[in-house]
C-alpha cells in the first residue's frame, strides 16, 4: 500500500497548490464538457437539501461499491466511473470553498444589466404572460393594486373587445374595405400587446430591483467558519478518487485496497453534519439552512455553466 499512499499524498499536494484561485483550480481539474454537464444535472436534481444533498449522494457511491464487493465482483467495472464522479465532487467542494471565502463573486447579485432588453413577443407568448400574471394574482391578491398589473389587465380587456369587434364587423364589410380594416385592426392589436408587454417588462424590472436591494445569503452570512470543513471534505474526496483509480488500474487485492476507505465513512458524515449545523446556526431555522444549501448549489451551477460555455 506504500505506492497508493504516495499517490494520495502527491495528488492532494498538487490540488492544494491550485485551490486559492478559480482559474488555477479549473485548469488543474480540466473537467470535460460532459463531466461538467453531468455535474450540473446532479446539482439541479438536489432540490431538497441543495449542496448537502448532492455531496451525500456522491459520497455514498464509493461506500455502496465497497459494500457490494464484499459479496461479488459485479461492481468492479464501476470503479473508474465512481472515481470520475468523486473527482467532480472534489472540484465542486473546492468551488464552494472559494465562494465561502468570497474569492469568487456570487453571481446572484448585479450580474445582469439594469436595462431591459427589448424583446418581441408572439401572441402565444403574450397569452403565457397573461396566464402567469393571473396565477400570480391568485397566489398574491395584493398584486391587483400594482399599476403595471392593472395596466396589463386593462390591455387584456381591450384585446378581447378588439377581437369581438373584428368578428362582428369583418363579415359585413364589402371586399374593397376589408384590407384596410385588417391593417387598422392589426395595428390596434399590436399597440395593445405592446402596452401590455411594456407593463410586464417594467414589472419584471421592479422585481429585479427589489431582489438586488435585498442582500443575498453570501452578503448576509459569514461562511469562513466552514472553509476548513470544506478543505477536509475535499481531501477525503480526493483520497477516495485516487484509491479507486489505483484499484481499477492495478487489479490486485481490489477489495483490500478500497476497504481502507471505510474508516472515512463516519468522518464524512460528521463533516457534512457540521456544515449543515452551521447553516442552521446562522439562519436560525430549518428552512433557512436548506435555503443556504440550495444557494450554494445554484452558485456552483452558475460557475460550471460559465465554464461549460468557455469550452466552445
Amino acid at each position: 500500500m506504500a505506492e497508493l499512499e504516495k499517490e494520495i499524498i502527491g495528488s492532494w499536494f498538487e490540488i492544494k497548490s491550485n485551490t486559492e484561485h478559480l482559474v488555477n483550480l479549473r485548469d488543474y481539474f480540466k473537467l470535460t464538457d460532459k463531466e461538467i454537464k453531468n455535474t450540473i444535472e446532479k446539482l439541479h436534481i438536489s432540490v431538497e437539501e441543495g449542496i448537502i444533498e448532492y455531496k451525500k449522494k456522491i459520497f455514498g457511491q464509493p461506500f455502496s461499491i465497497i459494500n457490494s464487493l464484499n459479496f461479488d465482483a459485479s461492481a468492479m467495472p464501476l470503479l473508474k466511473e465512481v472515481a470520475n464522479d468523486i473527482n467532480c465532487l472534489t472540484y465542486v467542494i473546492l468551488l464552494q470553498r472559494l465562494i465561502s471565502k468570497k474569492a469568487v463573486k456570487p453571481k446572484t447579485s448585479q450580474d445582469k444589466e439594469d436595462n431591459v432588453i427589448e424583446k418581441h413577443y408572439s401572441v402565444a407568448e403574450v397569452g403565457e404572460i397573461v396566464k402567469e400574471i393571473q396565477d400570480e394574482i391568485k397566489e398574491h391578491p395584493d398584486l391587483k393594486s400594482n399599476k403595471n398589473v392593472i395596466n396589463i389587465l386593462i390591455q387584456v380587456q381591450k384585446y378581447k373587445k378588439e377581437l369581438e369587434s373584428i368578428k362582428k364587423i369583418m363579415p359585413n364589410l364589402p371586399p374593397d374595405k376589408q384590407e384596410n380594416f385588417k391593417i387598422n385592426s392589426k395595428n390596434a392589436i399590436n399597440e395593445i400587446l405592446s402596452k401590455l408587454v411594456i407593463s410586464y417588462e417594467t414589472l419584471l424590472k421592479e422585481a429585479n430591483i427589489t431582489q438586488k436591494n435585498s442582500k443575498n445569503i453570501f452578503e448576509t452570512y459569514d461562511f469562513l467558519p466552514i472553509v476548513e470543513h470544506l478543505k477536509k471534505q475535499a481531501e477525503i474526496s480526493d483520497k477516495i478518487k485516487v484509491t479507486f483509480n489505483f484499484a481499477d488500474r492495478e487489479r490486485f487485492k481490489i477489495l483490500e485496497t478500497v476497504r481502507t476507505l471505510k474508516a472515512f465513512e463516519e468522518k464524512i458524515k460528521e463533516l457534512l453534519k457540521k456544515e449543515y449545523d452551521y447553516y442552521h446556526s446562522v439562519s436560525l431555522s430549518e428552512a433557512g439552512k436548506r435555503e443556504i444549501s440550495r444557494q450554494f448549489c445554484l452558485e456552483t451551477i452558475k460557475i460550471l455553466e460559465k465554464q461549460s460555455e468557455a469550452i466552445f
